[in-house]
């Protein structure tokens, strides 16, 4: 039994489990073993059956390849269950920006999309729609005269379009390289040339 202050419970029961049994694709936990390892995500001091993981680890042998039989369920991650904000970028895509600061900027932006639009939001103060150059520098955490450069490179390229909504502006990423949720509105599909954009299948409007 650990010192630790860790104690097994049976979730029927509620009785300790004095000496626990593991087992990992048929093969049982040698105390001995120093290759048997275990990981748990613990929620109010407790650990449930999905989030602990169970994997073996010997220093002797050459791992060939990753096990994706034995997975870890990130949906149960605290910090991602409060969030569950994911953004899709595609990795055949590369934006081949002139200077490598522009990377940056480009994933600030990717972190700051709309879902189901790709239009470039702000969440602070509060959540509201980008229509200046000076909110992108705040997005950025750069000077005006870079971001402007970054953006007049973006729009030539085609990687950001401006769009404009009764009378305000606002600015729109394309989908080739990053996508907020599944889908996005026609009229912002087409703001981009076909060529420049993913066709995953057929679109309905």
């Amino acid at each position: 039994m650990a010192t630790s202050g860790l104690d097994i419970i049976d979730n029927k029961t509620g009785e300790v489990i004095d000496d626990p049994i593991f087992k990992l694709n048929d093969e049982y936990y040698d105390p001995e073993d120093v290759g048997f390892k275990m990981t748990a995500n613990f929620k109010n001091n407790e650990a449930k059956k999905q989030n602990i993981r169970v994997y073996r680890v010997n220093d002797e042998e050459q791992i060939e390849d990753i096990d994706l039989d034995t997975e870890y369920d990130c949906e149960y991650t605290d910090s991602l269950k409060k969030r569950y904000k994911f953004t899709k970028i595609y990795q055949e895509e590369d934006p081949m920006f002139s200077k490598d600061s522009y990377y940056k900027y480009w994933v600030k932006i990717c972190c700051s999309l709309k879902k189901d639009t790709n239009v470039i939001y702000n969440r602070k103060p509060t959540l509201h729609k980008v229509d200046q150059i000076s909110e992108l520098e705040k997005i950025c955490k750069g000077s005006h005269a870079s971001i402007s450069k970054f953006m007049k490179e973006c729009v030539s390229k085609g990687l950001i379009a401006e769009f404009r909504l009764k009378g305000n502006k606002e600015f729109v990423v394309n989908p080739k390289y990053v996508l907020n949720g599944k889908k996005m509105p026609i009229l912002l599909y087409n703001l981009f040339n076909e060529d420049d954009v993913i066709d995953n299948g057929n679109t309905n409007e």
